[in-house]
């Protein structure tokens, strides 16, 4: 039996992620964090925290917080599918876990993140981690997301990348005619 943990969004980074649901001045991806500037001025700081869950098994989940202008680097303004009020924004959660590999050497365990569906057979530990939001609007999408060096964001705007990301967590239904991948 696995060991189970969690490590996902407080109650204080959900409230301040419920803010981008508000026009968008402009953000930006920055030193591995991703900021915004609402319409209202308001700074929202999107960021990778961290935890050593057990010896060679930790952890990152997205938190967010609002920040002075001070402390923000310089947004620019960008004309986007945000502007407007009246945005979707969705957190998901994904996983992270640790697996036992033998054929690499006796005490061998590597480690792995995917998304709820990638859910492995018999992992040694497991951890539910809130590992991405997207910010839908009318027109476009935007999917911001633990990168793969760890503490740090990704941004995906690409429309074809976001609404791929999307279908797969089961947020958006593909395309009449095409497979669902959730399936």
């Amino acid at each position: 039996m696995a060991r189970e943990y969690k490590f996902i969004a407080d109650t204080d980074s959900l409230e301040v992620l419920r803010k981008l649901r508000r026009g968008w001045a402009g953000w930006l991806l920055h030193e591995g964090r991703f900021y915004v500037r609402l319409r209202d001025g308001m700074i929202v700081e999107v960021s990778a925290d961290h935890i050593d869950i057990e010896p060679d098994f930790d952890a990152h989940c997205l938190v967010a917080e609002l920040i002075d202008a001070e402390k923000a680097p310089e947004i620019p303004a960008r004309d986007s599918a945000f502007t407007s009020s009246g945005n979707d924004l969705v957190v998901f959660r994904g996983i992270t876990w640790l697996e036992r590999r033998p054929d690499l050497g006796a005490d061998t365990t590597m480690q792995f993140s995917g998304s709820p569906m990638s859910w492995p057979e018999a992992p040694e530990a497991i951890c539910e981690v809130t590992d991405a939001i997207a910010a839908v609007g009318e027109g476009g999408q935007i999917v911001v997301r633990l990168a793969l060096k760890p503490g740090a964001l990704e941004v995906m705007e690409d429309d074809t990348a976001t609404r791929s990301f999307l279908e797969q967590r089961g947020y958006l239904r593909p395309p009449e005619g095409e497979a669902d991948p959730t399936a």
